[in-house]
């Protein structure tokens, strides 16, 4: 269920959206709701400039342009600009601001490649999964996680990895996923890719040769065949079995025009997913570069 934010204040005639995550609020409201749970981006950095045009021009809240405008200096002491932020529209008690900023002193004092891993996946859950990459080669830079946070690292960038369509490398961190964490799920993954890249028996010999029981190996394959399935009934599959049956037919002309229509769509679901890394450090990002 969908949680619902009452808007009692001006609502702005467009939207703000935020670089990091793309998401669009319209008022004060929605503005302290997006902050509150979003606070891993202002660890290094405070919210850009535009942000204080837009609460003065479309929310119309001179009196707390100003007193940002006063305290914006990411140098300075960073809570209080998200204090003053919170207690100006009366949306938060007083309680909760207190809360909310416990939990951002806590975020600020985790060592840094775990708050690496948790903006990587902030990033990953947003659809940003280059910039989700970034943040978790960032969090294996210092070696200084333990095996079970070195594998869920490994894991959730093989994700990012995966969804950037770089599937050897997926492979890769899948594989070291399960020798660090151990979970069986990392493996299954990267047997999936195989299967899809080589072929079932190719994905088998693999599984095997890292010692995995037959039991295992069974259960990956089953739910491989579940996932093939659910593939098959996909408007994808119906695209793929048209285009292959125009080819097969002689109409290649027509298959060509049905096979770009297929990637644009593709283009289209994953346009978020297929930014650049080298464009990450030009954005507003909490990106810390010393230690």
């Amino acid at each position: 269920m969908k949680e619902t934010i009452v808007c009692k204040g001006e609502i702005g005639k467009k939207p703000y959206r935020f670089p990091e995550t793309g998401t669009l609020i319209y008022s004060y409201e929605e503005l302290c709701y997006y902050l509150s749970s979003h606070m891993l981006c202002y660890l290094y950095t405070l919210p850009e400039e535009e942000l204080l045009i837009y609460i003065r021009d479309e929310l119309k809240l001179d009196k707390l342009y100003r007193q940002l405008v006063r305290l914006d200096d990411p140098n300075r002491d960073q809570m209080k600009y998200f204090a003053a932020l919170f207690r100006e529209g009366n949306y938060y008690s007083e309680d909760d601001i207190r809360r909310i900023l416990d939990n951002y002193r806590v975020l600020k004092n985790t060592p840094y490649p775990m708050q690496c891993k948790w903006i990587g996946d902030m990033y990953l859950n947003a659809g940003r999964s280059s910039m989700a990459a970034f943040y978790y080669r960032e969090a294996l830079k210092f070696e200084t996680l333990d095996s079970e946070a070195m594998g869920n690292v490994y894991h959730n960038m093989a994700i990012a990895k995966a969804r950037l369509f770089r599937f050897e490398d997926a492979k890769v961190d899948f594989l070291k996923a399960f020798r660090y964490g151990g979970a069986e799920d990392s493996l299954f993954y990267y047997y999936c890719i195989v299967a899809m890249s080589e072929g079932l028996q190719r994905a088998g010999e693999e599984i095997t040769g890292l010692k995995v029981s037959d039991v295992v190996l069974e259960s990956f394959e089953t739910r491989f065949a579940e996932i093939g399935e659910e593939y098959r009934c996909s408007s994808a599959a119906a695209y793929e079995r048209r285009i292959r049956f125009l080819k097969e037919h002689g109409r290649q002309e027509e298959a060509g025009e049905l096979h770009k229509s297929l990637i644009t769509g593709f283009r289209r679901d994953f346009r978020k997913e297929l930014y650049m890394d080298e464009n990450l450090l030009v954005t507003n990002l909490p990106v810390h570069l010393s230690m």
